[in-house]
């Protein structure tokens, strides 16, 4: 009978050692982002207006819905 050894951290019993995991499939690519006016937000921004208001005043503005997560990801991006 032999004695069982400790496996090291990570080691999974019946892997070989130094063996190559598969590599992960590719990820889907992201929904197409929405065409938006950025110097509109920019503009509305200026004014001292939060991302719910801009997101309000955008959709008055130009008749598209918006939301304010919309707007935040826009300002920090552009």
């Amino acid at each position: 009978m032999t004695i069982p050894r400790q496996l090291a951290l990570g080691e999974v019993i019946g892997q070989k050692k130094g063996k190559a995991q598969p590599n992960p499939r590719p990820v889907s690519p992201d929904r197409p982002r929405r065409e938006v006016d950025v110097e509109l937000l920019r503009m509305l921004r200026a004014k001292g207006y939060r991302y719910k208001r801009i997101a309000g005043e955008y959709t008055r503005v130009t008749g598209e819905y918006i939301s304010h997560t919309t707007v935040r990801e826009r300002l920090v991006d552009g």
